[in-house]
């Protein structure tokens, strides 16, 4: 059975929707006429949704978080139980790509915004996407342990600087441009673990 949702719930989901788009465009000084226009609405209106910019900014950053780890954890779960933990941290570092290039609006505005976002907010988000942080360490973790990756690498670094690159491909990325999203994301693999990994005997 098909949950109905309300006329309000419609209204906030068309403005999160909106404004991820134009958040991840223009940045966190946006205007919300902007916003608001996309979604259908008077500026005015939004209020009666979100307190203010900043409450707005503030879903708009944790749905980047949580989009982006449903995609990657989506992905991951789907390999054979026979994976190997190099292979699912290969899975993890490519969905994650692709999250943020291509498949969810709210990934991309997430790594053009975090950065941009007043003190406060910052710390929030920081706080809400270390738990996805740890998840995409646990996945380095496992094939350092496995001896997948240099006996030399450290697991956290290598955490903190795949997911510092992924992110920082909103800033070059050109989705009209001649390279496609998944040559990317095969590109962010290949560099990341022919960086890292242990050649094999």
């Amino acid at each position: 059975m098909v949950e109905k949702r309300s006329k309000s719930e419609r209204t906030r989901e068309r403005i999160l929707d909106a404004a991820a788009v134009v958040f991840g465009g223009q940045g966190y000084l946006a205007r919300l006429v902007d916003i608001a226009e996309p979604a259908g609405i008077q500026t005015g209106s939004l209020y009666y949704h979100f307190k203010n910019r900043d409450d707005l900014v503030r879903e708009v950053l944790r749905l980047g978080v949580d989009t982006t780890w449903a995609h990657v954890r989506s992905e991951v779960d789907a390999l054979p139980s026979s994976a190997s933990s190099i292979d699912r941290l290969r899975a993890a570092i490519r969905a994650h790509a692709m999250a943020v290039l291509v498949v969810s609006p709210y990934a991309w505005a997430r790594a053009r915004i975090a950065g941009q976002a007043p003190a406060a907010i910052g710390a929030e988000h920081r706080a809400h996407h270390a738990r996805y942080g740890d998840y995409i360490g646990s996945l380095v973790h496992d094939a350092h342990s496995d001896g997948h990756l240099r006996a030399e690498v450290d697991p956290y670094v290598a955490t903190m600087l795949v997911l510092g690159a992924l992110s920082w491909t909103t800033e070059w990325f050109d989705a009209n441009g001649t390279i496609p999203a998944g040559d990317v994301a095969d590109h962010a693999v290949r560099m990341t673990l022919d960086g890292i990994a242990q050649p094999p005997a």
